[in-house]
C-alpha cells in the first residue's frame, strides 16, 4: 500500500518497487520487458505522488530485471514449455495524428503495426488513464494493426482535463469518427476495467462495426461498483489505505465521498485540486497493487513495508515507551498521511488560507486522470441504461473475458454478472491474478485471447472467400450453359 506522502514510510520506493518486481521473478516466468514495464508505471505513480527512487533503488530495480533474464535462461525444456507467454516486440508507429472530434476537443491517435492487418482499437481505462505504446504489445503486429486513442481530456488529446462535452456518448461518436477517418471497416475491441464499459457501450450502438472483443477486468460502472470502490467496499481489504482516503474528507461530507472528491477535484484553486488528485490516486493505487507480496508491520510509531519473506532480516524488539503508551497496535494513532490529509482537506472547505489563483496552472496529466474518473463515477458513466440491458445487441459478436480472481478494483462477481447475460461469452477466471494486464498470467492470457481470435477471424474470411469462389465459379458454369 502506497503512503500519501513520502515522510509517512521511509524507504517506500525501495519496499514498494522490489516488491513488486520480485513477485514477478519469483513466478519464474516474467519476460525482462514485463518487469521493466512494471517498473515504469510504477515508479511514474510514485513520482507524481512525491516519492522519488534513490540511487540505490535504481540499483536494485537493474538487479531485479538482470535476475529475470537470468531465471528465464536457466529454465529446464519442461518448465519452458510450461512458461507464460510474454508481450511481442513494438516498433515506430505507422500513422501518429490528432482527430478534431468537437469544437473543444482533440484526440491524439496513433497507430502500429501491419497496415493491412486486422484492425484493433485499444480502449484504455480510466476513464483518464490515456495509452501507452505498450499496449500495442499484445497484439502480433505482422498480422495486427492496432489503434490507440487517448480519450477526450486525457493523454495526449486537448485541452488536457476538460470535462466540457466529456461524456460516454462522447466518447463513442469519437471512436466513430476516427474509424471512419481510418476508413475501417470492422475492429476489434480490447478494452480493460473502464474500457469494459465504453467497449461494450460502443459495440451496442455499432455492433456491424465489431468483428471480436476482449474484455480485461470487467467493469460494467454499475452503481454497487462504484460504491464498492468508494463507499469502503474495499476499504475491508486495505483498511489504511481506506483510512487515508477517506481522511482527505472532512466527516460531516463522508455521506457521498465521491460529491466530496468531485467538488475539490473541480476547485479552481490548485492546491485543493492536487491534494485532492494525489489522495484519490493513493486510494486507488492501494487497492489495485494489494497483490504486491510485502508485509506491512506498525512497529509501535509508524507502518513500515517490508518484503516478504525476508529471511535476511531481523525483527526489531517493541519499543517499551510505544508498548506503555499504546497499550498495543490496536489503540495505534492514526497515520501521519491520514491527519496530513484531513488537515488538507479542512483547508480546502475553507479557502482563506490558499492564495486564490485567478488562472488554474495546467494540471498533469495524473491529476486528469483523477478527475476524469471522479468526474465518470460521479455522474455513474453517464450511462443511459445498464450495459447488461443491451447485451442482446453483441452476444453474435466473439468475445474473451479474462478476469483475475484477486482483482480487487473490479471483483469477479461482476465478470460473473455479465456471464450469466452472455453465455457465449468466454470468460476465463485467472487464478493468484489481480487487476493489472502486466501480471504475468493476465498478460499469457490476453495475448493468447488476440491470438486466437486473429486466427479464428482468419479461417472465417478464408472460408468466405473460398464460397464466394465457389459461388462465382457456379454462376459462370451456368451462364456458359446457356
Amino acid at each position: 500500500m502506497l503512503p500519501a506522502t513520502a515522510a509517512q514510510w521511509p524507504g517506500t520506493t525501495s519496499t514498494v518497487y522490489i516488491s513488486a518486481c520480485n513477485q514477478l521473478v519469483s513466478q519464474r516466468h516474467s519476460s525482462r520487458a514485463q518487469i521493466a514495464a512494471r517498473c515504469h508505471s510504477e515508479r511514474k505513480v510514485l513520482g507524481f505522488l512525491g516519492i522519488r527512487p534513490t540511487a540505490k533503488t535504481s540499483r536494485q530495480l537493474q538487479s531485479v530485471i538482470s535476475a529475470a533474464a537470468d531465471s528465464k535462461t536457466n529454465l529446464d525444456s519442461a518448465s519452458h514449455s510450461r512458461a507464460l507467454r510474454s508481450l511481442y516486440s513494438v516498433g515506430k508507429a505507422i500513422e501518429t495524428g490528432n482527430c478534431k472530434v468537437s469544437d473543444t476537443h482533440t484526440v491524439h491517435y496513433q497507430v502500429y503495426g501491419n497496415p493491412q492487418g486486422q484492425p484493433a482499437l485499444v480502449v484504455h481505462g480510466g476513464p483518464g488513464a490515456g495509452c501507452y505504446t505498450n499496449h500495442a504489445r499484445f497484439f502480433d503486429l505482422q498480422h495486427w494493426k492496432v489503434v490507440l486513442v487517448d480519450q477526450r481530456g486525457c493523454g495526449s488529446s486537448t485541452p488536457l482535463g476538460c470535462l466540457v462535452d466529456n461524456n460516454t456518448q462522447a466518447l463513442i461518436d469519437d471512436y466513430e469518427k476516427l474509424r471512419k477517418r481510418l476508413k475501417i471497416k470492422k475492429w476489434m475491441l480490447f478494452g480493460g476495467s473502464w474500457g469494459v464499459s465504453l467497449s461494450l457501450a460502443y459495440a451496442q450502438q455499432h455492433a456491424a462495426k465489431v468483428s471480436s472483443i476482449v474484455l480485461r477486468g470487467v467493469c460494467l460502472m454499475r452503481p454497487s461498483e462504484i460504491h464498492w470502490m468508494f463507499g469502503g467496499g474495499a476499504g475491508h481489504l486495505q483498511p489504511l489505505g481506506w483510512r487515508n482516503f477517506k481522511g482527505h474528507i472532512p466527516e460531516a461530507e463522508r455521506d457521498d465521498i465521491v460529491a466530496a472528491y468531485h467538488k475539490r477535484l473541480t476547485s479552481p484553486d490548485v492546491a485543493i485540486r492536487d491534494s485532492a488528485a494525489k489522495a484519490w490516486l493513493s486510494w486507488e493505487h492501494s487497492v489495485s497493487s494489494a497483490r504486491t507480496s510485502s508485509l506491512q508491520v506498525w512497529n509501535g510509531s509508524q507502518w513500515q513495508q517490508t518484503d516478504f519473506p525476508n529471511p535476511g532480516s531481523k525483527r526489531l524488539p517493541l519499543p517499551l515507551a510505544a508498548a506503555s503508551q499504546n497499550g498495543g497496535s490496536s489503540s495505534a494513532p492514526a497515520s501521519a498521511g491520514a491527519s496530513q490529509s484531513a488537515g488538507g482537506s479542512s483547508s480546502g472547505a475553507g479557502a482563506s488560507d490558499t492564495t486564490q489563483q485567478a488562472q488554474p496552472a495546467p494540471m498533469s496529466a495524473f491529476t486528469a486522470q483523477a478527475l476524469l474518473e471522479c468526474h465518470y463515477s460521479h455522474n455513474h458513466a453517464f450511462l443511459q441504461s445498464p450495459l447488461l440491458q443491451g447485451v442482446d445487441q453483441v452476444r453474435h459478436i466473439p468475445c474473451i473475458a479474462v478476469q483475475g480472481r484477486l482483482d480487487y478494483v473490479c471483483p469477479v462477481m461482476t465478470a460473473y454478472d455479465l456471464h450469466c447475460e452472455w453465455p457465449e461469452m468466454e470468460l476465463r477466471v485467472v487464478p493468484n491474478a489481480g487487476h493489472s494486464m502486466y501480471d504475468s498470467a493476465i498478460t499469457h492470457e490476453l495475448v493468447e485471447a488476440t491470438d486466437r481470435l486473429r486466427k479464428s477471424s482468419a479461417r472465417i474470411r478464408s472460408a468466405a472467400k473460398e464460397q464466394s469462389e465457389t459461388q462465382s465459379s457456379i454462376s459462370s458454369n451456368r451462364y456458359a450453359s446457356i
